[in-house]
């Protein structure tokens, strides 16, 4: 059998048990349901299942175990890092625009601008090899256009851009690139001194991309109503969130976020769907906000 073959096996496995748990021949059930399963010959046998169980558990971390009284199998530890889980996903994506070529209304995608991707390769390059980068830049507010000549950090994704990070030569100062706004990148061969930037940990308390404003922190609170909630519950707004109410009426989150430009921005696209509780400093941004939209009617 391919390595495509066994990594379709083990991605399909992982998307039926994250569902619920099930036995091997509820496995095998869902399986030939799937078309191209079935022309991929993914259906095997128990002790190949076994076989595949050691194998997700060494490449993705994903521990699934048995309950012996109900023979099924469920995910009993899943520590997936969040690059294999993307990987996997994108592989699940890829396979389904293979599935659907020919079928104009199978898959509906939105229409967006290019993300700069065709870039990615190249600066990661850069970054691991601490390389300065040259580039022409594009401004998102006036569209003006400036050459820049940065030392690359790392890359970020956000709200469905990608961002470079990196440290303008010019000023010494870090700042964020949209990496649909680089054009005409140069991948120099002169070498700079690795920067001591932790993006992990400057981004830790952020929403998105807005980093070194100097708002620090905080404890927000948000009450939403039931059905937005709920939708919120199922896809965090940050990784702080917190569940600490529940009931008929709303559903409360608690964060420590800094209340950042793009975060504000984020609430208010909630509408009367979200009420912020706490701070009162941020419950009056937001009132006031609202207030300033309504007086454009």
């Amino acid at each position: 059998m391919s390595v495509r073959q066994s990594l379709k096996r083990y991605t399909k496995i992982i998307s039926l048990l994250r569902r619920r748990p099930m036995s091997y021949q509820e496995i095998q059930d869902e399986i030939s349901l799937d078309p191209d399963a079935i022309d991929e010959k993914l259906l095997t046998s128990q002790r190949t299942l076994q076989r595949d169980i050691i194998d997700i558990a060494s490449i993705y971390e994903i521990e699934i175990d048995s309950n012996k009284s109900t023979n099924k199998y469920y995910i009993k530890e899943d520590v997936e890092e969040i690059h294999s889980r993307r990987l996997r996903e994108n592989f699940e994506i890829v396979n389904a625009i293979r599935m659907s070529r020919g079928f104009g209304n199978t898959l509906i995608f939105e229409e967006r601008r290019h993300l700069g991707t065709e870039h990615m390769a190249g600066l990661i390059h850069a970054i691991q090899n601490n390389l300065f980068i040259e580039f022409n830049y594009i401004k998102f507010w006036d569209g003006s256009k400036s050459n820049r000549r940065v030392k690359p950090i790392a890359l970020k994704e956000a709200r469905n851009r990608w961002y470079l990070i990196g440290m303008d030569d010019k000023d010494d100062r870090i700042k964020n690139f949209s990496l649909d706004r680089i054009q005409e990148l140069i991948i120099s061969a002169e070498k700079f001194k690795s920067a001591s930037y932790n993006v992990a940990k400057e981004f830790k308390d952020s929403f998105g991309i807005i980093n070194g404003t100097g708002e620090k922190a905080i404890e927000v609170i948000l009450s939403f109503t039931l059905q937005q909630g709920r939708y919120i519950k199922s896809l965090p707004l940050h990784h702080s969130q917190e569940l600490i109410l529940e009931n008929e009426e709303e559903i409360r989150f608690s964060y420590f976020i800094s209340p950042t430009y793009d975060f504000k921005m984020e609430i208010l696209s909630y509408g009367d769907q979200v009420k912020v509780l706490q701070p009162e400093s941020l419950r009056e941004t937001i009132f006031e906000n609202l207030t300033a939209a309504l007086n454009r009617y």
